[in-house]
């Protein structure tokens, strides 16, 4: 299941960490995993569905890269909402973050 948001991203970059950008070059996406939204049926788990986060820091906050994530997002069949845009003062970066659920 989460192969599909890593491949999702690195359709539109090579620069796709996990969990942590590591001293990486702006622009740079880093997306983790962080709880699962699973459904139940007759005490057992029925369905998963793992729930996460997308964090991209650039430095344009035009960058092209925002709507590449969604599209390809879209395109893989992921659910995805937009929970921020922000200007990181210690970075100087501009931090656009999604939350995406796979099942």
């Amino acid at each position: 299941m989460l192969d599909r948001v890593k491949n999702a991203l690195r359709s539109c970059s090579n620069n796709v960490h996990h969990y942590t950008g590591g001293g990486a070059s702006a622009p740079y996406i880093v997306w983790a995993e962080d709880s699962r939204n699973d459904h139940y049926s007759e005490n057992h788990h029925g369905e998963k569905a793992w729930m996460g986060t997308i964090d991209l820091f650039s430095k344009d906050e035009d960058d092209p890269l925002r709507d590449e994530i969604e599209d390809a997002l879209d395109k893989a069949g992921i659910s995805w909402y937009l929970n921020s845009v922000q200007y990181e003062d210690d970075t100087k970066l501009i931090h656009t973050e999604w939350v995406f659920e796979v099942s």
